[in-house]
Parts: structure tokens; sequence; C-alpha cells
């Protein structure tokens, strides 16, 4: 297969990134220099998919059948109208699959690097936010985020990566702001001797976790190279859908 997906600043094909060098200027990581480094997340999917299509990747989405049009790295997506970041993607990649349908792919890259703060933890950080300022609408923006997701709130969720809860929502959110059908979020790995693999075993369980709440089932959890789905959100609203279809996987890339 010949590789035609463009890669570009903010799915801008005529800013088109062709080394390593463009990759880190035009679009670099939240850390800059500090997060740029041989064998961390950032620097390593640069490399791997500067003018490659990893391998793991298209293995894992073989089924769909997809031609991948764009790839752009660290692009936003918002999910909400509040103020603030909305979700990072470290890659967004937009395919068209067998019948010309829009099909949006966030990928989250890891190495060891965890899945942030728990919800717990970032509703107090709201909680004390709106504490000293009335304005703030940290607070909103979480309870309307996991009502959407899950259909309500409870205390089960209050030990789930935060993070990967954004990941979703500005996963669907891309995928309605594109008119996809399908959207595809995907842990992409990189695994070395040097990882942490306590660190590693961590992100495997929190990971689960989030499935297990989201999926509404227990049980659920996902093994490496496997894709799981299709689910939907429980609620739709201005920026989110719960009539796409969303698939979670995991990969992982040796280094």
């Amino acid at each position: 297969m010949i590789d035609k997906m463009i890669r570009c600043k903010k799915l801008d094909a005529s800013d088109k990134i062709d080394s390593l060098y463009e990759w880190f200027y035009k679009c670099p990581p939240q850390g800059k220099q500090k997060h740029w480094k041989d064998g961390r997340s950032a620097k390593e999917t640069a490399k791997h998919w500067l003018h490659t299509i990893p391998q793991p990747f298209i293995d894992i989405l073989k089924p769909f059948q997809l031609k991948y049009t764009f790839c752009t790295p660290e692009y936003v997506s918002k999910f909400d109208s509040y103020r603030g970041n909305g979700r990072n993607h470290d890659l967004l990649i937009l395919a068209k699959n067998e019948v010309n349908e829009n099909v949006v792919i966030s990928i989250e890259s890891k190495v060891d690097e965890p899945f942030g703060d728990t919800v717990a933890k970032t509703k107090v950080a709201a909680e004390t936010a709106r504490n000293k300022n009335k304005n703030s609408k940290a607070i909103d923006r979480i309870k309307e985020l996991r009502i959407a997701l899950f259909g309500k709130e409870d205390d089960q969720q209050l030990h789930l990566r935060y993070q990967l809860l954004t990941a979703v929502a500005g996963t669907i959110a891309e995928a309605k702001s594109q008119k996809a059908t399908s959207a595809i979020f995907l842990i992409q790995t990189f695994i070395s001797d040097e990882i942490d693999k306590k660190k590693h075993n961590q992100n495997k369980t929190d990971l689960d976790k989030f499935l297990a709440i989201f999926s509404k089932s227990s049980n659920a959890k996902i093994e490496n190279n496997e894709l799981l789905g299709p689910f939907r959100i429980a609620e739709s609203n201005v920026y989110l859908s719960d009539d796409i279809d969303l698939w979670i996987g995991k990969y992982e890339i040796e280094i």
C-alpha cells in the first residue's frame, strides 16, 4: 500500500510536515523541548509516523478497510463551550471507509506517562477554583462531561482518569465536526527496556476501569492489539452526538 496520507498542521494540506524539525516547530508537544526526547511518546510518535504508518496501527484497523487522508499532531478539539483547553490529540487522523464515509481517529501516545488525575482530584481542583473565583466554570465542565458520556454522575466515576473522559469526548466532538459516522480512539504505547513497568501496568488498569464504566460491563477488559465497540455516549449536546459509533483500542510499538 502506498502511503498517501498528508502530514500537516491543523489539517491544512497547504502546511505540510516533511521533517522532524517541521513536526516539532509546527506542532510542538505541550511541554515543548522538555517532552521532545528519544524514547518518550511525543518524539517517538513523530519518528514512527513522519514517513510511514506503523504496522500495528494498520493491523488493528484492517477490518475497516480505511483510506487515510490527513494526519495532524497536537490537534485540539473543543468538546464544550467553556474556556480552557479542549482535547489535545497526540495525533488526529481523518480517513474514509469503503463506502466513502468520514472516519475520525484519535491517538493517545504513551510510554509510561499516566492518564492524568482522577475525576475526583480534578473535581476537587475545580471546586477550589470556584471558591476563589465564582465565575470559574471548571466544575460545570466536569459535570456536563460526565452526564454526556455516562448519562449521570455517580461515585463509580470518581476513580476514573479524567484524561480518558476528555479523550473520548474530544474524539466524538471532532467526529461530529467532520460529519463522520464513526470514531476510533486508540492508545499507542511505545515499549522499550527503559519503560517503567509499574506505571505501564497502571495505565492498563486505568483503561480497563474506564471501559467497564463506559460500557456498563463490569468484566470489560481490553487486550493489546484489540479493538472494542461500537459504543455510544449517553447524551447529545451542541458539541457531542450520541449517534456516532465509537471504537476503543490499543496497540504497542517496540522501540
